[in-house]
């Protein structure tokens, strides 16, 4: 073959590779464009649909589980930003009722509802742990986690080497807090310093950790449907 002929042949098989990508990339546009969630923060309706309305995170697939996966809702309303977050959590590529943490580990959701003006400005931030130190009167309290129910999880080869195309429904809830300040107040700390002390005497640790009616906390329930398909790479 002549050098014009197989110059010729590399520039169509380069022109094919790069039509290939950008099909790949169309075809993620298109389907980010059809992600949903609705979600209820209190008595507040929140709902979106695409980018960058609904985001989806990952750190990819290993075995039969998605690694830091995430969902977030970012919506503008009422003049503010409002911004829901499951936050990351290993999730099982399976219909199931899932815990995060666990229900068998310490500690409380890092899931967040925020609300934000329209300069980014933060104006109030609800989060599970908030709602774990104010509210929990229990050890490892079952409702300081987030819980999450998948019900339809498809996973298939995905049109890019390597990935596999998720496809998940269902919903998950949480509840949190927010102080009134970024802060525990002098009053709110001192309280729980007594409460501290009290626990020492007692032999035993009072719970909450705070005094919320003290401290001004604020709770909310936050609970999300979503539909969802994204592409994630295989660790493995």
């Amino acid at each position: 073959m002549k050098p014009a002929a197989i110059f010729s042949v590399l520039v169509l098989l380069t022109a094919c590779d790069r039509k290939v990508e950008t099909s790949h990339k169309d075809q993620a546009v298109a389907q980010a464009k059809r992600n949903t969630m609705s979600c209820l923060a209190g008595d507040l309706k929140l709902s979106g649909a695409g980018e960058p309305e609904v985001g989806i995170g990952g750190f990819g697939i290993q075995g039969g589980t998605l690694n830091g996966f995430a969902l977030n809702l970012t919506v503008e309303q009422g003049g503010k930003v409002h911004q829901v977050s499951s936050s990351i959590m290993p999730l099982p590529m399976q219909p199931g009722t899932y815990h995060f943490p666990s229900l068998a580990t310490q500690g409380a959701s890092f899931g967040f509802y925020k609300l934000r003006n329209k300069d980014g400005d933060l104006l109030r931030g609800y989060t599970g742990g908030t709602y774990g130190q104010q509210y929990s009167s229990v050890e490892n309290d079952p409702e300081a986690k987030l819980k999450i129910q998948v019900d339809r999880m498809v996973v298939s080869d995905a049109p890019q080497p390597g990935f596999k195309r998720v496809h998940a429904t269902g919903e998950f809830e949480f509840n949190a807090a927010a102080l009134p300040a970024a802060s525990p107040s002098d009053e709110c700390a001192s309280n729980a310093i007594a409460r501290s002390l009290q626990s020492v005497k007692a032999g035993k640790q009072i719970l909450p950790l705070y005094d919320a009616a003290v401290c001004g906390a604020e709770m909310k329930h936050v609970r999300c449907e979503f539909d969802v398909v994204a592409d994630f790479v295989k660790t493995d």
